[in-house]
């Protein structure tokens, strides 16, 4: 039966894109967390994203323009699709990493950004789907403050970083880099310390992490997961029933290919969407810090040429490793830190369990799994000061592993 009503969605979901025009405000459009399995509307009132001020994190530095941008936007076409605000309230650019991921290929150009003494520890942090380094807006000061020298990047398609339309995007494609970056850190100089990464990620960014863990574990001496994901995308066609294999494949090569690729991402990219998504969809369950800045921080790049190209790939390409063929080759210590209440990287239930995690590692490291309750997919932005109260003492114990 559950297999029925996945298959029932997909179906849904097709018929949707197909019958709408881009304008189309009452579309419903599928989260990337969701992996084209459940649906998120997007009506949200003028009144409720004015209120929204009121109830969260921002600096009192940026009210003002948060108001004003807020104020514009309900004075503007309510039908509108433009999803960047008057005035830029994020940096999005910093550093240049030049990434050449073989001798024959081309150079991109990797966006990253350091915080910190230069010869403290380094941590690096890698953003799940969609979003990029500002999504670790809350833990960067706080881990600059514990002194550590505090590393996020933008991979290959995301944030700042290039978009390249050619590519084929894959977890391996990210691993490379991740593991070119760490080189380069060292090589470079970036970070002086002699000592190994502590290395951190959130979905994608997670099992990302998981596989530089593995692929190089004399770089990594803790690795850190915020709700990891069980592959790039949801489905692997040897997870699910042999009739449903055409539905999977109708929708990576039609829906997200050429045909209909352009018109879903238009509908997706919407700020009414994502805002919904955000709000009603479950990757947060505390919304508080559901604000205008975080808005901008997953808006802003998929203005960026290239985006849609990128964020249909992703959608329709391979899943990768699962955690369960990486945790064996892991050689540190593993924190995994879960949102209690995901609905789409669920801890105790689906074909990644990560109460089963535990079962994967190799004798004599150490692992621990941590609920956070109430709390949804992105547990370091929603509820950071829960998030931290886990993750410092387990880095102050690093050292005694």
């Amino acid at each position: 039966m559950m297999m029925m009503g996945m298959l029932f969605n997909l179906l849904s979901i097709g018929l949707l894109l197909s019958s709408s025009s881009p304008g189309c405000t009452g579309l419903q459009v599928v989260s990337p967390f969701q992996k084209i399995s459940s649906f998120a509307t997007t009506a949200t009132t003028s009144n409720k994203s004015r209120n929204h001020l009121h109830n969260n994190n921002i600096p009192n530095a940026l009210l003002p323009a948060l108001q004003q941008s807020t104020q514009n936007e309900i004075e503007s076409d309510t039908t509108s699709n433009d999803s960047t605000t008057e005035k830029s309230l994020v940096r999005r650019n910093y550093s240049t990493f030049s990434w050449q991921k073989s001798s024959k290929s081309k150079s991109y150009n990797i966006n990253y950004r350091t915080e910190g003494n230069p010869n403290n520890p380094p941590i690096l942090l890698v953003h799940g789907f969609g979003a990029n380094v500002n999504h670790f807006r809350y833990n960067i000061p706080v881990l600059e403050q514990k002194n550590y020298h505090v590393i996020a990047i933008d991979l290959l398609g995301f944030g700042a970083s290039d978009k390249p339309k050619e590519e084929v995007y894959s977890i391996d494609l990210w691993v490379d880099l991740l593991c070119d970056f760490i080189e380069y850190i060292k090589e470079e100089n970036v970070n002086k310390s002699d000592q190994p990464f502590v290395i951190c990620g959130n979905s994608i960014g997670g099992l990302c992490s998981l596989a530089v863990s593995a692929r190089v574990p004399s770089q990594v001496r803790g690795l850190v997961f915020f709700n990891c994901a069980g592959g790039m995308t949801g489905f692997r066609y040897e997870e699910l029933p042999f009739y449903i294999w055409p539905v999977l494949f109708f929708f990576q090569k039609v829906v997200f290919g050429p045909l209909l690729g352009g018109l879903y991402f238009t509908n997706f990219k919407t700020r009414q969407n994502v805002q919904s998504i955000l709000i009603n969809g479950g990757v947060y369950r505390d919304t508080t810090n559901v604000n205008e800045e975080l808005l901008e921080v997953l808006l802003g790049p998929s203005d960026d040429e290239g985006a849609q190209e990128v964020f249909l790939k992703v959608f329709g390409g391979d899943a990768g490793p699962t955690p369960e063929s990486l945790l064996p080759k892991v050689e540190c210590p593993i924190l995994a830190l879960w949102g209690d209440d995901d609905p789409w990287v669920p801890a105790d239930k689906g074909n990644h369990p990560a109460v089963d995690f535990d079962q994967y590692v190799k004798e004599g490291i150490d692992f621990k799994l941590v609920l956070l309750e109430n709390t949804g997919h992105c547990p370091h932005d929603e509820c950071p000061s829960k998030v931290h109260d886990e993750l410092l003492p387990w880095l102050d114990a690093l050292d005694s592993y």
